[in-house]
């Protein structure tokens, strides 16, 4: 494509050389780990109510983000790291992040800015990648991110009629839809299906244990 290949010879041009340390299964578990040590912290700020949670959970992401992008740029496989995924991913979560900033400074609604924005740029994420490695023959690992783009719909469209049900545990279900189809991608050799269904539960599981809190 001719845009990203126009971006990503940028990139090219001026990220540093990389150790290539990281392959792929452990590119994905860092950005599980990522994902959980900032959806489940962002989730124990709110349950206990500190003052100033939004900021101390921003701080929070500023580090994961900054050592997870570190960790990318310095030792991810060029094939990672300059993939068109990966430029997709950018694109989604740099939006996500413009309105979370909109949020801390009041002028994008709190529920817009600190959930829906991420549960939208994780299901655009996932199609994205998912139709990208269809299309590359890989169908399998395709099929899955399709199928986990799908599971954060249907996340968005219960937040969007009845976020009551979920605001209790609002970023635990970040945090699945963050964790889960990264890891099954780097660990198993499950159908999409499954790797649908495998996401549903564990997103049904925390919804259910959201309505007894």
């Amino acid at each position: 494509m001719a845009v990203t290949d126009g971006v990503r010879g940028v990139l090219r041009r001026v990220a540093p050389a990389t150790s290539a340390r990281l392959d792929e299964s452990t590119f994905l578990f860092a950005g599980a780990t990522a994902g959980l040590l900032g959806w489940g912290g962002t989730q124990l700020l709110s349950w206990v109510a500190v003052p100033d949670s939004a900021l101390l959970a921003t701080a929070l992401w500023a580090v994961l983000v900054g050592g997870f992008v570190g960790l990318t740029v310095l030792h991810g496989p060029d094939a990672v790291r300059f993939s068109d995924a990966m430029l997709g991913w950018g694109l989604v979560n740099g939006t996500a992040m413009a309105l979370t900033v909109g949020g801390l400074v009041g002028v994008v609604p709190a529920r817009l800015a600190f959930w829906t924005a991420w549960v939208g740029a994780a299901a655009l994420g996932y199609l994205w990648t998912g139709g990208l490695l269809v299309r590359a023959g890989a169908g399998r690992r395709g099929q899955g991110y399709l199928a986990a783009g799908a599971v954060a719909l249907s996340v968005l469209g219960l937040g969007t009629v009845a976020f009551d049900a979920v605001v209790p545990v609002a970023f635990l279900l970040l945090a699945a839809l963050h964790a889960v189809p990264l890891v099954l991608d780097a660990t198993t050799e499950l159908s999409a299906v499954t790797r649908g269904v495998v996401l549903a539960l564990v997103v049904g599981v925390i919804v259910a244990a959201g309505t007894t809190v």
